[in-house]
């Protein structure tokens, strides 16, 4: 299939089956699908540690859903690894930087085609990825970020390299269309939400003729929900939140067991409160809480309540056993999980989906554009690329 097809085939599938996938698991106390009693069943009889096993394999966690489905989510390939050959640096140009995100950089940077025309790096942070294509092929580049401490570190490391990289500092949502231009490579990596969306919008209307960019945190945009960028995905019915977007980022294979084990004290006590609040309030409603700094996860849950309580001015009676409702929130998190695992079968197809919205858009206005992956995905689960060229 070509990039449409495979869009709306995976359009169709989402939309069909929105009753699995576009639900919050927090919000119920049940299985939330009563009417499909093989899912319920199967479900039901998941324990924690195949629920992990399901949740590591895409591909695996969608072969078993399948048959609980009247129809075929397995519709979507995986993505071609491209590999090109890294070329070596000087143990200085990498200093600093952590293991797996070095190797994202040189991965990607591997695929930045040689040519004349200077470089744009868009979202730059220090600029590591834009410092290694200048080392290595010895152009110009241009570096763009917002924060003008992150500027000021990457020109002090570019100069010590005596490397052509100059920054900017800029604000990308209202930079001036000179910075984009028409013979200009474009690089952006893990720009996030609407960051790379502004450049692929910019690049359009100058005609950018190279682009290179893969993306990341699609949740993260500044309207309440999802802009299609492609006439293919506004003719879609779908109406994405932020909640639902970042459905698409909840696969994670490079946590440690310190960060799971958090996780666990966090799901526990987020769900035994929201139990609390409920019996306090007389009111069978989910109510969300904010995200919260991972030392008070090193405290314990009536610290935990507390805080939680002054936020949504709930008051909690000395009476009340806080063991009970952890306790409980502890039991709870099974079926979370159950429920969880469910809506984890689409988000692949969710990030395709998203993916393909911006393979599209180019697509539509000219460029010869690829999709593939840039590195393994236990270097990062956010290994979507997109090359195109105009």
């Amino acid at each position: 299939m070509n990039y449409q097809q495979q869009f709306n085939a995976i359009d169709q599938v989402l939309t069909e089956t929105r009753q699995y996938w576009q639900i919050l698991p927090f919000q119920h106390l049940t299985l939330p699908w009563p009417d499909n009693l093989a899912l319920s069943s199967f479900l039901n009889s998941l324990s924690f540690d195949q629920l992990a096993s399901l949740d590591s394999d895409d591909q695996l966690l969608r072969t078993t859903f399948t048959p609980f489905f009247d129809f075929n989510i397995d519709c979507i390939d995986e993505l071609a690894l491209v590999s090109p050959k890294i070329i070596p640096c000087p143990d200085r140009l990498k200093a600093a930087i952590k293991g797996r995100k070095w190797q994202q950089i040189e991965r990607f940077e591997a695929l930045v085609p040689q040519g004349a025309d200077d470089v744009l790096e868009w979202c730059a942070g220090k600029g590591h990825l834009g410092r290694l294509v200048a080392f290595h092929q010895q152009r110009t580049v241009t570096s763009v970020e917002w924060q003008e401490s992150l500027c000021q570190q990457g020109q002090l490391l570019s100069d010590k390299f005596k490397l052509t990289q100059q920054f900017v500092q800029s604000d990308v949502f209202s930079i001036t269309d000179s910075l984009l231009q028409q013979q200009q490579q474009a690089v952006a990596l893990h720009a996030c939400g609407d960051l790379h969306t502004a450049l692929l919008q910019q690049a359009v209307v100058a005609k950018t003729r190279d682009l290179l960019i893969a993306p990341c945190c699609y949740h993260l945009i500044r309207s309440d929900h999802y802009q299609s960028l492609s006439a293919a995905a506004g003719d879609s019915e779908l109406r994405l939140s932020k909640r639902d977007l970042n459905l698409s980022m909840q696969k994670t294979v490079v946590a440690g067991a310190r960060i799971k084990k958090f996780r666990t004290i966090e799901i526990t006590w987020r769900l035994g409160f929201d139990l609390l609040q409920r019996d306090i309030r007389g009111v069978d409603e989910y109510m969300p809480l904010p995200a919260i700094k991972q030392s008070m996860l090193m405290g314990n849950f009536e610290q935990f309540c507390a805080w939680a309580s002054a936020l949504k001015a709930i008051v909690i009676s000395p009476s009340i056993d806080l063991s009970h409702y952890e306790q409980a929130g502890s039991q709870r998190r099974l079926i979370n999980a159950r429920i969880e695992i469910v809506t984890h079968a689409f988000r692949q197809l969710l990030e395709r989906w998203l993916l393909l919205d911006r393979v599209l858009l180019l697509d539509e206005n000219g460029y010869d554009v690829e999709l593939f992956n840039f590195c393994e995905d236990h270097i990062t689960p956010r290994n979507a690329v997109i090359k195109a060229s105009y």
